[in-house]
């Protein structure tokens, strides 16, 4: 089922967050460079975890490291995906003048002396003549405003340049990307050892990457239908992060169901001490106080998806809660146990409003967060402080580089051990 020596399961998890992906992936480059120096140019992420598990952005990322290109490896390197999101985030975002236009449309109509000036100001702005009747507003309006703000097509395009025709049997090693079914209520789990065992659920990675990056408010649901041996199967997508936008937790609970049906692992599906886990978040805002309940009164539907600064409340506060409530799990399994080095949790909480908005994809900012990446790298681990919510600081100021460095040589290890070239460390 696996190829793992019984002592190790390694997993490797990535969080959604738009053009932040950035930052993992700033951090994959780095983890694939030490391997690199350990075992030859040519190792790869996908040669050294037994899972890798994405959301929404994340799940892009995981497709790219994990497709086989014509020699049967990986067809991204690591160092190539900061390139993605810094030639294509502007284009499956556009920061246009139809965005701008948008943002007047959403403007509260009291900002004016009345809602004729309101309307008028919408009309000009988008070079509609006075005489245009009051139905062609409206319809108007209805594009504009009831619509996601971006179309999602470039998007949809550009994933199906880079995955083609490959399905999900396909990748070089199991992966795991959740994605949210809105007709049925429920999650959909895509995992490649499914896939293997049952055609109806080996789907295009064109369609599972499309459907766990539909971010409700942003990109329109995915709808497609997968023919198999079983009949036909219909999905309605949304987003994955709106499940597991750290899906941390869903690898865990994937590989435990995945070893308690192999008749011949020596798995302990309750021993956490087998596995080894690098999850990477996309940075959060956390540390920047943002909204204020005030008398309550006015939050309605329009605020809690138009916040200051381009922020969307109500997203905002259920992704943080549903991070949030991993950060809990995994201290539980961790954190006062003498195993604790076998989970290392990569973020950052202190962005900026502008840096931690999901599609702001002006280059300045782009570029900033590749500078975010960096430093990041340099900074002491930190862990979540469950009552308050910050990350903190270890008090032996180990910092990231010097911990993936040591997370390397752990997963070279575990690889020599596999493949019988002997267990010693470099």
């Amino acid at each position: 089922m696996m190829a793992t020596d019984g002592k190790l399961v390694t997993i490797l998890s990535i969080d959604g967050g738009g053009v932040r992906g950035i930052i993992p992936g700033i951090i994959l480059n780095f983890l694939e460079t030490q391997l690199q120096q350990l075992d030859g140019e040519d190792a790869r992420i996908a040669d050294y975890f037994d899972f890798i598990a994405g959301t929404s952005t994340g799940g892009l990322v995981t497709a790219m490291l994990t497709m086989p290109n014509e020699r049967n490896r990986p067809m991204f390197a690591a160092e190539e995906i900061k390139n993605f999101y810094l030639h294509e985030s502007e284009l499956i975002f556009p920061q246009g003048s139809e965005e701008g236009k948008k943002s007047i449309l959403m403007s509260k109509p009291h900002c004016y002396d009345n809602i004729a000036n309101w309307v008028e100001s919408i009309w000009s702005s988008y070079g509609v003549p006075a005489y245009q009747t009051m139905e062609g507003f409206i319809e108007m309006v209805e594009r504009k405003v009831f619509n996601p703000k971006y179309d999602g097509d470039y998007l949809h395009k550009k994933i199906k340049d880079i995955t083609g025709e490959k399905r999900l049997h396909e990748t070089l090693t199991n992966v795991i990307i959740p994605s949210f079914d809105i007709k049925l209520l429920q999650p959909v789990i895509f995992s490649t050892l499914k896939a293997k065992r049952d055609d109806s659920e080996d789907l295009l990675l064109t369609d599972i990457c499309i459907g766990t990056s539909a971010a409700p408010y942003y990109f329109p649901p995915y709808y497609f239908e997968n023919k198999s041996s079983k009949g036909t199967k219909r999905f309605n997508l949304i987003d994955g992060g709106v499940a597991a936008n750290n899906p941390t937790l869903l690898a865990i609970r994937e590989v435990m169901k995945e070893m308690s049906l192999d008749e011949n692992s020596c798995f302990d599906i309750m021993d956490h001490s087998k596995l080894l886990i690098l999850s990477l978040g996309t940075g959060s805002s956390k540390q920047c106080e943002k909204f204020e309940a005030g008398d309550g009164k006015t939050w309605g539907l329009y605020k809690w998806f138009k916040g200051p600064k381009g922020t969307t409340p109500l997203m905002d506060v259920v992704l943080t809660a549903m991070d949030d409530m991993v950060d809990i799990y995994m201290s539980v399994f961790f954190g006062a146990s003498s195993f604790k080095d076998n989970y290392l949790r990569v973020q950052v909480d202190s962005l900026k409003y502008t840096e931690a908005s999901t599609d702001n994809s002006k280059q300045e900012n782009l570029e900033n967060l590749v500078k975010i990446g960096n430093e990041l790298l340099k900074k002491p681990v930190a862990n979540v402080n469950l009552e308050t919510g910050v990350c903190e600081p270890t008090q032996d100021k180990r910092t990231y580089e010097e911990e993936l460095i040591k997370f390397a040589k752990r997963l070279s290890f575990e690889r020599r051990c596999r493949l019988g070239l002997g267990c010693l460390l470099q």
